[in-house]
């Protein structure tokens, strides 16, 4: 089971997700959220309907959410999730950063070399219409660029190397 306080637009949601019944401020819905890859892209099923979004941890226990096909929303995610925290753990020591979808990479404020704080933006895609920070997963040196502005990525490919 987790919970977790959710902020859009400056309306606040209690969210309880635990197998098979998840509420929103004590009502049943219809949902399931399902990790498509180690990027933060999910899939949320609601009903027969589903979208694609984007999770992107800010820290701890806060995390930016980017609907994929629609109009950009900027939410807080707060909870304590102990298998998110793990999933947390595993990606700070990872080497490399992937692009969580295909797009246009429309800046790369670090270089070679260039020592990065966890949560600082190396990345901007743009997919869809949409602009997306993606940040460092864990502090550290970075070895290689892999793109330039204006370039295309594929889903998957490496964008930033670590030492």
């Amino acid at each position: 089971m987790s919970l977790y306080t959710v902020e859009i637009e400056n309306r606040v949601y209690h969210v309880n997700i635990s197998r098979g019944c998840s509420t929103v401020n004590g009502e049943p819905v219809d949902a399931e959220m399902v990790l498509l890859n180690r990027s933060g892209l999910h899939l949320l099923r609601h009903g027969k309907h589903a979208l694609e979004l984007f999770l992107n941890n800010l820290d701890d226990e806060t995390y930016q959410m980017l609907m994929l096909g629609g109009r950009r929303i900027v939410s807080r995610i707060s909870g304590r999730n102990k298998k998110r925290a793990r999933a947390g753990e595993a990606e700070s020591k990872t080497k490399a950063m992937a692009a969580p979808m295909h797009g246009l990479v429309v800046d790369v404020p670090v270089q070679e070399g260039a020592l990065v704080e966890k949560n600082q933006t190396l990345v901007v895609l743009e997919s869809m219409k949409m602009q997306m920070q993606l940040r460092s997963p864990r502090d550290g040196k970075v070895a290689r660029v892999a793109v330039q502005p204006g370039s295309q990525v594929e889903k998957g490919a490496v964008l930033v190397q670590f030492e």
